[in-house]
């Protein structure tokens, strides 16, 4: 049993470390393309993506690694500790932040037109905080990698 919690658990967890890499090239990609129809036509999948892959994702990673935690190891832990931090600080970004900022965005955009000035700061501080949720997704693959203190 406990091979089949880690199994869904590295898998929902490259797909939502996968998809948060993803947003970023295509976030690169788009920020330097001339067609200002193609930041808004992007913006209105985030939500989409968001709700329907990444929260499914990021529910099977808690739940999964709860479960093994109370099967082989302890939440005591401090590489246990901080990995649920930083999910709970990612789920918090997502839910207050990225996911009604994708929705603003989109509405923005179809509101204003692919130019939309303000579409496009709020769509530049969503990318913002997806790089430092990127940045805190390796934080947690190393600790579950290295498992400092094990």
């Amino acid at each position: 049993m406990y091979e089949l919690l880690v199994y869904v658990h590295i898998v929902s967890a490259v797909i939502w470390v996968g998809g948060a890499v993803y947003v970023q090239l295509l976030a690169m990609r788009v920020g330097g393309s001339d067609d200002p129809a193609e930041l808004p036509r992007i913006a209105r999948h985030f939500e989409s993506l968001g709700s329907r892959v990444f929260v499914p994702a990021a529910l099977l990673i808690i739940i999964t690694g709860a479960v093994m935690t109370a099967q082989m190891w302890s939440f005591g832990q401090l590489w246990i500790a901080v990995s649920i931090a930083l999910w709970v600080l990612s789920a918090l970004a997502g839910a207050l932040i990225l996911a009604p900022g994708s929705k603003r965005a989109a509405t923005l955009f179809e509101a204003e037109g692919p130019s939309s000035a303000a579409g496009r700061r709020v769509i530049g501080r969503l990318f913002l905080v997806s790089r430092l949720e990127l940045m805190s997704f390796a934080v947690i693959i190393a600790l579950m990698v290295f498992k400092p203190g094990a």
